[in-house]
């Protein structure tokens, strides 16, 4: 206790010099070995927080060094009253182009378009009428007319397009920070604005270019063009959703001759750097630290931008329903396009593929699903037919089966339009989201197969039997949901090999586990087909009873067998060219041609890996995980000699070409045998011809491969003067992403 006249006074801190550490820091690391983590109990994250400093220039954009004020510090010398020449009006339309694509490949706006010092007068203060958007609201808009009609007028329709393009992704799924930053930074793109006002201020632009005679005639046509462009741009962003009515593709067509003259006009521009400025970060209302300014060159842009106004163009070619498969399969191969369509393409598809709780704003989401299970396993069924419009007497077995399938429904229509928007993610996410869904489509299959009981109880169903079995039930609501997770575990497996998350000592083994899902998939088409068959006997003597009785139900069988048939023919090919590669890799291992890790893995092992990869697999209860013993037994060939494996491969890559010759020679789509026309071709079916011709250029290359180490076993040449190299995805050597083929050949002599 201190008497009460005593105050104690704290000692004061000695303030220790500080000295640089990174040396020693670098040679302390250095003894660390891979796979040990260092962690100090008393560094928390309230500490971490607290180390990032304040008043540094290069942690607090606020921060103003001594001996500048705030003035110099927020405002920039450049005046935007001054006189430009038409270059440097094209320069600076072309800066602006750049930042406004690269804002669209996924940078915030702080570090492109908002660094504009002419965006910036524009937006701030807020206008509240058009008249208001002025470059300097002091003086009179009629002085330079190049600048305040001109530069102007583009300007704001710039700003109005990405408001648009801000509303569409910001109404749609999207990964903040990973594939677009919707953040204003307490700005506003001029969204209360009607667009036919920046239409008429680009109209009189173009107008006064046209009267101006003096001007250089090159630059008078680039800056024309520029205007042009922009004009086209915000109309075909203006229209949106309309193109379901609408199916005009006038505006993004002509947006594609513009960016011809926009290209090889690049060269006539003047940059302007000084009309850019990193100052007006620490004016926007900002919680991260400053950045600096995202530059792309112009032919990145101008390559982004031909390839968005291209895949609008193209998804407009999708907009005729043609079935759920016809349409799943554009859905999928128009969002596989590498590089793949920019985020304001996807979050548009997603508005067209579902909008007011319809496919394409032409079939119920209802009509959808019922039309893909009458496509696989119910092609002709009172349980897709029953209405209670119809039938109003409750304890009328259609009205109960047509609650019961109200119910199903209710159930099912939104995780199954979610598998077909789910491909409108980017390449990682769409994976990661399939190894969530694919648990839930777990449950949904044992609610289905519930739903089939009860209802076998209403339809008077019989068992039927099937090929080395006792006789059973079709249980078709709960087989359609088990196809679905099939595709689902098939797809999490493919897109592993295309965003290379398996090292080249797990290929052997996840082809092995494709080729598995393969043959079980198979083996479940062969079920639906046996019951189909069934149906259609069924049908047939019922109708011979009634002469008077439709067609449609021929035709629907019809159909049903050509999916079934097709699905089986694309499976069979999946299947045979993930045996070959299994054997292939299997012959490499066993040789250890294949590049060892990088550095012994303390906390790895072969089991911990499967557990890793197979993690989407655990929960599922069917098809059952394969036990870890048995998948190193069949990933390894374990019995198997070297010339078995061989022949195996041969066998499985000659029936593989064979399989996907037929599906190339099957078409993208099916056609509809009860319509007249056919179905045109698009560049979405020129799309999907291309994958399937890439992935039999990647069966030739096994091919290959496979002969090389033939010669290798039989000949002189031994194996250990082969040398394998794995083609990292996305290049050339890279066929297809989804199909790893090594390239094997002799090592050089020296």
């Amino acid at each position: 206790m201190l008497p009460n006249n005593e105050v104690r006074v704290p000692q004061p801190r000695v303030a220790q010099p500080a000295w640089d550490i990174t040396a020693e820091f670098t040679e302390a690391a250095a003894k660390i070995k891979s796979g040990k983590l260092v962690k100090d109990e008393l560094f928390t994250l309230f500490e971490a927080v607290g180390a990032l400093e304040i008043m540094d220039s290069k942690m607090d954009s606020g921060y103003i060094a001594p001996g500048e004020n705030q003035a110099q510090a927020l405002e920039d010398d450049y005046d935007v009253r001054r006189e430009l020449t038409p270059a440097e009006v094209v320069g600076l339309m072309d800066e602006l182009l750049c930042h406004e694509m690269a804002w669209h490949m996924g940078h915030p706006l702080s570090q492109t378009l908002f660094t504009s010092i002419y965006l910036d007068k524009l937006l701030w203060p807020v206008p509240r009428t058009v008249e208001d958007a002025q470059f300097d609201r002091t003086r009179p808009a009629t002085d330079l007319p190049l600048v305040n009609l001109v530069l102007r007028s583009y300007c704001l329709a710039l700003v109005k397009a990405c408001d648009f393009v801000h509303s569409r992704v910001a109404a749609e799924y999207f990964f903040e920070e990973e594939d677009f930053v919707t953040q204003l930074y307490n700005r506003n793109l001029l969204s209360v604005f009607d667009p036919s006002h920046f239409e008429r201020l680009l109209d009189q632009a173009i107008d006064w270019i046209n009267k101006e005679a003096e001007m250089d005639e090159k630059l008078r046509d680039a800056i024309r063009s520029r205007l042009v462009f922009r004009r086209e741009f915000l109309l075909a962003l203006d229209r949106d959703l309309d193109v379901l009515e609408s199916r005009s593709t006038v505006n993004f067509v002509s947006c594609l001759s513009q960016l011809e003259l926009l290209t090889d006009s690049v060269a006539l521009g003047k940059s302007v750097p000084e009309a850019f400025s990193l100052k007006i970060q620490r004016k926007l209302a900002s919680t991260v630290p400053p950045r600096p300014i995202v530059h792309i060159s112009h032919e990145d842009a101008l390559a982004h931008l031909k390839r968005l106004c291209q895949d609008a163009i193209d998804m407009q070619h999708m907009l005729d329903y043609h079935g759920p498969s016809n349409f799943k399969t554009a859905v999928w191969t128009l969002l596989s396009r590498k590089p793949q369509p920019s985020v304001y393409i996807r979050c548009l598809l997603q508005a067209l593929i579902i909008s007011d709780m319809t496919i394409l704003g032409a079939v119920s989401v209802k009509q959808f699903l019922y039309d893909d299970i009458a496509e696989l396993v119910l092609p002709s069924s009172i349980l897709l037919q029953a209405n209670t419009d119809e039938v109003e007497l409750p304890t009328d077995p259609r009205f109960q089966i047509a609650q019961h399938m109200e119910g199903f429904v209710k159930r099912f229509a939104q995780p199954f339009v979610d598998t077909v928007r789910c491909a409108c993610l980017n390449r990682c996410r769409i994976r990661r989201t399939l190894c969530h869904t694919v648990v839930d489509w777990d449950n949904l299959q044992m609610e289905a197969e519930d739903l089939d009981a009860q209802l076998r109880t209403l339809t008077s169903e019989r068992p039927v039997p099937i090929p080395s079995g006792e006789p059973t039930y079709s249980y078709p609501l709960s087989s359609w949901a088990y196809h679905q997770k099939l595709i689902q575990l098939r797809l999490v497996l493919q897109m592993g090999f295309e965003l290379s998350i398996y090292s080249p000592e797990e290929l052997p083994g996840m082809y092995w586990y494709l080729s598995h899902i393969c043959t079980t998939h198979l083996g479940h088409l062969d079920r639906i087909r046996t019951f189909t068959v069934a149906a259609r006997k069924r049908d047939l003597m019922a109708t011979s009873s009634r002469p008077d009785t439709s067609s449609q139900p021929s035709s629907a069988f019809h159909q049903s067998f050509r999916s079934l048939e097709r699905l089986t023919t694309h499976l069979i090919a999946i299947d045979a060219f993930s045996i070959a590669l299994h054997a292939l890799y299997v012959l490499l291992a066993r040789h250890q041609l294949l590049s060892p890790a990088s550095s012994p893995q303390a906390y790895s092992s072969e089991k911990l890996r499967y557990e890793l990869r197979m993690k989407p697999f655990i929960p599922v209860s069917l098809p059952e995980l394969v036990p870890f013993q048995a998948f190193q037994k069949e990933a390894n060939l374990e019995g198997d000699s070297d010339m078995t494996v061989l022949e195996r491969a041969s066998n499985a890559i000659a029936e593989a070409r064979r399989a996907w010759e037929t599906t190339l020679a099957n078409g993208a789509f099916i056609e509809d045998p009860s319509s007249r026309t056919p179905l045109p071709s698009t560049t979405i079916e020129e799309d999907w011809k291309r994958d399937v011709k890439d992935t039999m250029r990647a069966c030739i290359g096994t091919s290959l491969a496979i002969e090389t180490i033939k010669k290798a076993l039989a000949g002189p040449t031994e194996m250990a003067t082969l040398e394998v190299a794995i083609p990292d995805a996305g290049s050339k050597a890279r066929w297809h992403d989804w199909w790893v083929v090594p390239q094997v050949s002799e090592k050089k002599r020296n």
